[in-house]
């Protein structure tokens, strides 16, 4: 598996949890049920460990794509910056979700986590969710809106032949189940001369005589 299939499969995983998390932390603000909570701080610590391996594929698969005739300049630039940022944002939500989920699981009969516990975790979601939108965005424009992919017209990618050194000789590519290919000479043969060139024939002048032999 390549760095940038492994990262295309990575990075659906924090992306998915934060959108589930988020979701869950407005759903247990309203309703205020202990198991509601418990699964949105469950959610929220998973989408924080996931994004470090995330992060981490998506560099490595960078240094593979960077230099990729459709890659945009700076597409990969902004996306890796953009997502240097959401590792921070998500990685502290992360972080205080898994600690509201300590101290929320020693309080059997609290409906809910500490106030303060739930302003925490539930800002940290909304920046997480806007963080990883964004990230994903940068991403998609890559390869999926890339200028150049999205042209109708193919673009023209000039290559520089290689020229044999005098001397040498070109091997043709041999196909599967056929004789070997021929050595063909570098140089070009000149055909040789199978006629030769006609002598030019004189007429005489008219009213000359003829020479007596």
């Amino acid at each position: 598996m390549t760095w940038p299939t492994l990262h295309a499969f990575m990075n659906h995983f924090p992306i998915v949890l934060v959108i589930i998390g988020a979701i869950a932390v407005l759903l247990s603000a309203m309703i205020q049920r202990r198991t509601i909570w418990m699964y949105a701080l469950s959610t929220l610590t998973l989408a924080g460990v996931f994004v470090y391996p995330a992060v981490w594929s998506g560099h490595h698969a960078a240094g593979v794509v960077r230099k990729a005739w459709y890659i945009a300049p700076g597409a990969i630039r902004s996306h890796s910056q953009s997502a240097d940022i959401t590792l921070w944002v998500v990685g502290i939500t992360g972080v205080l979700a898994l600690i509201a989920l300590f101290t929320f699981v020693r309080v059997p009969a609290a409906p809910a986590p500490a106030r303060g516990f739930r302003i925490l975790v539930g800002l940290g979601a909304l920046a997480s969710i806007c963080a990883v939108t964004y990230t994903g965005y940068l991403g998609g424009e890559i390869v999926v809106d890339s200028p150049i992919l999205a042209n109708p017209v193919p673009p023209v990618i000039s290559i520089t032949p290689q020229v044999p050194d005098s001397g040498t000789h070109v091997t043709l590519p041999s196909v599967p189940g056929t004789n070997p290919p021929a050595t063909l000479p570098a140089q070009p043969v000149t055909p040789p001369q199978t006629l030769q060139q006609a002598q030019p024939h004189t007429v005489p002048p008219t009213g000359s005589k003829p020479q007596a032999l």
